[in-house]
C-alpha cells in the first residue's frame, strides 16, 4: 500500500469536507464542540486491587465508570493480568469477571492465561479450549492483556493462539522486550499472523508501536516514547497490508507514536482507519496524562474514519453490534 504524506492527507480530507489543523502542540490545539456522551469505545482499560500501593491507588468498577463518565467513554474493555512480568500482583481473570458482572452494559471483561501453565497443567489443546469455553460463557469477550515474559511466537504462546482462534477470542498483547518479544522487523509476530488467520491479533507495547518506523535496532523496542521521524520500512504496515488479521490499540504508547511525526501519523490514522482502536491503559487514578483524547483534535478525520477507530471496529471485532449515535468527535462529512 502506498504511503500517505500530510500534504495527501490534507486533499483527502478536503475532498470529504474536514478541515485540517496542526497545532505547534497537542495542549494548544482548539477545544471541541460539546460531544454526547459516549463517543468513544476504550479497549485498554484495568482494574486494581490493594495488594500495592495506597488506598487512593486502587481502581474499583465503580471508580472505572466515574472516569469513563468524566471522558465520554460509553464502554470498555477490561484486561486482566496475570503473568508475573505484567504487574505488582495478579489481577486475575475471575476478579475482572466478578467485579465487572453488575456493569457487563458498559464493562467488557476479557480473560487471560499465562501460556506457561501449558506446560504443567492445561498440557492438551482441549484443556486450554475448555477454559477459554468457560471464561467465554462466564462473558469474557477478548483475551489479554497478554504479557508473558517469551517470544511472541514461543510454543507455548503458539497453542495458547491456536485455543483463541478456535473459541474465537480475539487476542491483544504487548510487545516488547520483557513481553512478547521479538526482533526488529517483527518475524515472530508475522509467524503466528499466518499460523492464525482467523485470530484477530491487536498490538500493543513500546516495541509494537516503535515499529512503525523502519531502521530499528533491539534496544529501540524498549524505548517508551520513541521521537523524531518515522523512518520508511515499519513492520507494521508491512505487517498490515500482508495480514488482515492484525489490528493496533492505540493506548499508552500509541498516542505518541501517531503524534512523533505529522507527515506520518495522520496518513497512518487515515489509512488504518479499519485496523485501529481507541484506548487509553487506564490504571491508576494517579494518571493524568492523556494525549489519546487530543489526537483527534491534532488530526482531524472524515466522520466514517473517526467512527471505525473511537468504537466502531472494537464493536465490530468483539461482536458487540453498533452504538446508538456513534461519536459525535468529528464533522458530518463522509457519514
Amino acid at each position: 500500500m502506498m504511503d500517505m504524506n500530510r500534504r495527501d492527507l490534507i486533499s483527502i480530507a478536503g475532498a470529504a469536507g474536514v478541515s485540517w489543523a496542526a497545532p505547534a502542540g497537542v495542549r494548544g490545539a482548539e477545544p471541541l464542540a460539546k460531544t454526547r456522551r459516549g463517543a468513544y469505545f476504550d479497549i485498554h482499560l484495568h482494574l486494581t486491587q490493594r495488594w500495592h500501593g495506597d488506598d487512593q491507588s486502587v481502581l474499583t468498577a465503580t471508580s472505572l465508570l466515574r472516569w469513563m463518565d468524566a471522558h465520554d467513554i460509553a464502554r470498555a474493555a477490561v484486561l486482566p493480568l496475570v503473568s508475573p512480568e505484567a504487574f505488582w500482583y495478579p489481577v486475575t481473570t475471575e476478579f475482572v469477571l466478578r467485579e465487572t458482572e453488575p456493569y457487563r452494559d458498559r464493562l467488557i471483561p476479557f480473560c487471560a492465561i499465562d501460556p506457561r501453565t501449558l506446560t504443567t497443567h492445561l498440557t492438551s489443546t482441549k484443556e486450554v479450549v475448555d477454559l477459554l469455553s468457560r471464561y467465554r460463557d462466564a462473558g469474557a469477550r477478548g483475551f489479554g492483556e497478554h504479557k508473558p515474559m517469551l517470544p511472541i511466537d514461543d510454543p507455548l504462546c503458539m497453542r495458547l493462539y491456536e485455543a483463541c482462534e478456535e473459541v474465537n477470542l480475539p487476542l491483544l498483547f504487548h510487545l516488547d522486550n520483557n513481553a512478547n518479544i521479538d526482533q526488529p522487523g517483527l518475524p515472530g509476530l508475522a509467524k503466528a499472523l499466518a499460523a492464525f488467520p482467523n485470530l484477530p491479533f491487536i498490538g500493543h507495547g513500546k516495541g509494537w508501536w516503535a515499529s512503525i518506523s523502519g531502521e530499528l535496532t533491539q534496544p529501540d523496542l524498549q524505548v517508551s516514547y520513541p521521537r523524531g521521524p518515522v523512518a520508511p520500512g515499519g513492520a507494521v504496515d508491512r505487517l498490515m497490508d500482508a495480514h488482515a488479521n492484525l489490528y493496533g490499540d492505540l493506548s499508552s504508547s500509541g498516542a505518541h507514536a501517531m503524534l512523533r511525526d505529522s507527515d506520518f501519523g495522520g496518513g497512518f490514522l487515515l489509512r488504518r482507519s479499519d485496523r485501529l482502536l481507541f484506548g487509553t491503559d487506564y490504571y491508576d487514578p494517579a494518571q493524568t496524562d492523556f494525549p489519546h483524547f487530543e489526537l483527534f483534535h491534532h488530526y482531524p478525520l472524515p466522520a466514517k474514519a473517526l467512527a471505525a477507530i473511537t468504537y466502531g471496529n472494537a464493536h465490530r471485532i468483539l461482536g458487540l453490534g453498533d452504538t446508538p449515535g456513534g461519536s459525535a468527535l468529528g464533522s458530518d462529512a463522509d457519514k
